[in-house]
């Protein structure tokens, strides 16, 4: 595989940019039928995280029905599977798509996300620097092999893009070949390998070695970057390309109405003011409680999402404040929600931040009359974001409402509160969020 990634590489980048699909041929409705079906069944597995089985899916998609919808898909199969030369080459053929007027809308969205995508994929690729000592003579035919694969020479002291992994790496000229070097590269990574050429006894040509089961052996591949294919290797089907948008190949929904609920465990902090005239700790107020509540907004532009929510949170008594008698305390959240998701249709990080108004209450068997504090908070956020199927999302997270309490309105214009000014507080929630997804 590495071998066939390292011709593709050079081979694409040997294209013109400005690409252009091969001539069109009409598509029946049995081909555009099952097209349609290939296509939602490489969108279920891609989802599912299956992404060796989503691409042979989209690749048989592709053969049929040759879309730039279809070699996105590809090209992000390729992302996760780690083979990102073939990935980021699939991405530029995307964007280098050239549209005939009148092409759907939903060809325009495929190459504009994989501008994006090709922009976090490109970093991610990890190089060699190749450097051979002494300079083989002229005439001497050197060469460079990278996981079997011939590459040309004049790559030597360039950066040389391959996939994460181990390669293996050797220089060859005639009667010279240096010993086979391992280098194990990580994604963003960048390595020099240094290969030093040796005479080798007698003086013959370097040939590769037979294979361990004998028989006769492979033949050579052939020069990286060509064309040519090994013998006995069968011709793929030629693609058929159809006129207008294919039903099968849309690209993934951009807008989404996702509603749900959420529940968690709730921890205060902080200070109040008490009708004592003290600031009192939270924690020795109100000990940790339980929150539910319900959730519901818009995602747009693919990865942001603008919502609203209610929680209610009831707290334990706490035995740590002899003054209160079988307190009872809880508080009302509204509030509003920006987030960011890295990628809807995958496990991804979820990242939010917003604002809230909180209401706590107060109440004990010893106090006239319950208490009630108001505060508005900026409500901050992290999670993962858990795709399941294509309905339903979940959201582990942990938020943090941070704001300050005054005094309330009864306890305002008292002799033992006139002095208490705003104490800061902070109640943090580790909860589960349970999203129904509505593409639109």
């Amino acid at each position: 595989m590495r071998r066939f990634c390292l011709a593709l590489a050079l081979t694409l980048s040997t294209l013109p940019l400005a690409w252009s699909p091969p001539a069109r041929a009409q598509v029946s409705d049995a081909e555009r039928a099952a097209a349609r079906d290939l296509f939602k069944q490489g969108d279920e597995l891609q989802r599912a995280g299956k992404f060796p089985e989503a691409l042979d899916k989209f690749q048989r998609a592709e053969q049929v029905i040759h879309a730039p919808t279809n070699v996105l898909r590809i090209a992000e199969c390729q992302a996760a599977m780690g083979r990102l030369v073939e990935a980021a080459e699939s991405y530029r053929q995307v964007t280098r798509w050239q549209l005939a007027a009148g092409s759907p809308p939903a060809f325009q969205s495929a190459i504009d996300q994989a501008k994006g995508e090709l922009a976090q994929v490109e970093p991610r690729v990890p190089k060699v620097l190749v450097q051979v000592t002494p300079p083989p003579p002229q005439g001497s035919q050197p060469q460079l092999v990278i996981d079997g694969a011939t590459v040309p020479f004049a790559l030597v002291g360039e950066q040389i893009p391959l996939d994460p992994g181990e390669h293996k790496l050797q220089a060859t000229a005639a009667g010279q070949a240096s010993q086979e070097v391992s280098v194990n590269l990580k994604e963003r990574e960048t390595k020099n390998v240094a290969l030093q050429l040796q005479p080798v006894p007698g003086g013959g040509a370097v040939v590769a070695p037979p294979p361990a089961g004998g028989g006769a052996p492979p033949p050579p591949p052939p020069p990286y970057g060509s064309n040519a294919v090994p013998p006995g290797t069968p011709p793929p089907p030629p693609p058929v390309v159809m006129e207008g948008a294919p039903e099968a190949v849309r690209p993934r929904s951009n807008v989404g109405i996702l509603i749900g609920a959420h529940l968690g465990a709730v921890a205060p902090s902080g200070r109040i003011a008490g009708a004592d005239g003290n600031m009192h700790d939270l924690n020795n107020v109100s000990a940790g409680g339980i929150g539910v509540g319900i959730d519901g907004g818009l995602r747009f532009a693919r990865h942001w999402y603008v919502g609203v929510s209610y929680d209610h949170d009831a707290f334990s008594p706490t035995t740590t404040n002899p003054q209160l008698t079988s307190a009872q305390s809880h508080s009302d959240t509204f509030g509003l929600d920006f987030a960011f998701i890295v990628n809807p249709d995958r496990v991804s990080f979820y990242g939010t931040l917003g604002l809230q108004t909180r209401f706590y209450t107060l109440s004990a068997t010893n106090l006239p009359q319950s208490e009630t504090y108001t505060s508005g908070e900026l409500l901050a956020g992290v999670g993962i974001w858990i795709p399941i199927g294509h309905w339903f999302r979940l959201l582990p997270e942990l938020t943090g409402g941070f704001g300050s309490f005054g005094v309330p309105n009864d306890l305002g214009g008292s002799s033992t509160t006139s002095g208490l000014g705003e104490a800061g507080h902070a109640f943090f929630t580790l909860g589960l969020v349970g999203y129904y997804n509505i593409d639109l």
